[in-house]
């Protein structure tokens, strides 16, 4: 065949010195903004601006960035859950952030940049800080470029913690996303050492591939009895609990073989395995292509590239892209789960109508331009 489904089950955890452990999507998270910091330099050093400003404005933007992600995830997805209990908004780690939020917040981010507000006894009055270099606009446009490069170090973060999964595939490709199950039983029992996976490659029903999960546990555990009841009154419910999106399935009658090997108590425990698509990478692709579109718009015209060209591009390639990927990605709330369109594509028709009118607003433009001309 010409494609094959593989097992993802990666270490969440990219470095651990000490006790100090750092996530992979944390390493991601912060790898986006650190290399979108070198690239909007250069474009600021290539156009000849003044740079002594952008330290600012990338702290405005990670600021916009988490709480407009979080914000709109609260507001768009689950708000009756976080206002019959506000104090959860503030556990981020646990996870909920929204990319339409997201670009929403650093849409308001660059707004306080660029303005700020003076109160006064009679009325209120907005004002332009004394900032060197662009427009809001501008700005807008040139942050577009490495928001959509900060992106993909986002999306390919989410396939490292098996989130944001896509749909069954119902073929052979695709991906099996069986880290989010196995770190979940690893973290609630401290008896394991690891969960390894061993692809039988056999099949039964529905193009379900059967895996056998290796649970090892840790040396100090050397009473077959401990070891056993472990397996079958710890290990064994947790198999069998159902997940919200499943993505290993054990029968009821799941069999258990046990046996000691040199290193401790081994544990083969048979489950189903479900298919995925890898909805993080699909919009990882996208985002790749939409920077190459962008930098190479930006390369040919610099600072004399049109306003609001940039940005409405990007609208129309991410958001755009995004109404159809939600056909083959799951649905992770259900608020709105009952609507003919899910409420990701919902929110992005309001992006993908902006960036027609900024394309149409730079073509009637130039238009009128070469008019006087």
């Amino acid at each position: 065949m010409c494609f094959s489904y593989i097992v993802w089950n990666p270490n969440p955890i990219f470095l651990k010195i000490g006790t100090i452990s750092v996530l992979w999507y944390s390493f991601l998270f912060a790898s986006g903004f650190i290399i979108s910091r070198f690239v909007i330099f250069s474009i600021y050093r290539a156009e000849g601006r003044v740079r002594n400003n952008l330290d600012y404005l990338l702290l405005y933007i990670i600021l916009g960035t988490v709480i407009g992600a979080r914000v709109g995830h609260v507001v768009f997805y689950e708000p009756f859950k976080y206002f019959n209990n506000p104090v959860s908004i503030l556990k981020i780690w646990e996870g909920g952030l929204s990319s339409h939020g997201c670009a929403l917040g650093i849409l308001v981010a660059i707004y306080f940049y660029v303005y700020k507000l003076e109160f006064s006894t009679k009325k209120v009055r907005i004002t332009k800080h004394n900032r060197q270099g662009h427009s809001w606009l501008q700005i807008v446009d040139r942050i577009a470029i490495v928001v959509a490069l900060g992106s993909i170090f986002i999306r390919i973060g989410n396939f490292m913690n098996s989130e944001i999964i896509g749909k069954p595939t119902k073929s052979n490709y695709g991906v099996i996303f069986v880290g989010a199950k196995t770190q979940q039983v690893k973290d609630r029992i401290p008896a394991i050492h690891s969960i390894s996976v061993i692809n039988e490659d056999q099949y039964i029903e529905n193009n379900d591939p059967l895996l056998t999960l290796e649970i090892k546990l840790k040396e100090h555990i050397v009473n077959k009895d401990i070891a056993e009841s472990i397996f079958k009154k710890n290990i064994k419910p947790l198999l069998l609990k159902k997940q919200k999106l499943p993505n290993l399935i054990a029968p009821e009658n799941i069999p258990i073989e046990i046996k000691k090997s040199k290193q401790g108590y081994l544990g083969h425990f048979k489950m189903k395995g479900i298919i995925r698509h890898p909805s993080q990478l699909y919009e990882a692709g996208i985002c790749v292509i939409t920077f190459l579109i962008l930098i190479a718009i930006w390369k040919k015209r610099k600072e004399c590239t049109p306003g609001g060209l940039i940005w409405g591009i990007f609208l129309l390639s991410i958001f755009g892209s995004r109404i159809l990927q939600e056909l083959v990605k799951e649905n992770n709330v259900v608020f709105g789960d009952d609507l003919l369109l899910n409420q990701g594509q919902y929110l992005s028709f309001p992006f993908v109508l902006l960036g027609l009118f900024l394309l149409a607003r730079v073509v009637i433009k130039k238009h009128r331009i070469n008019q006087f001309k």
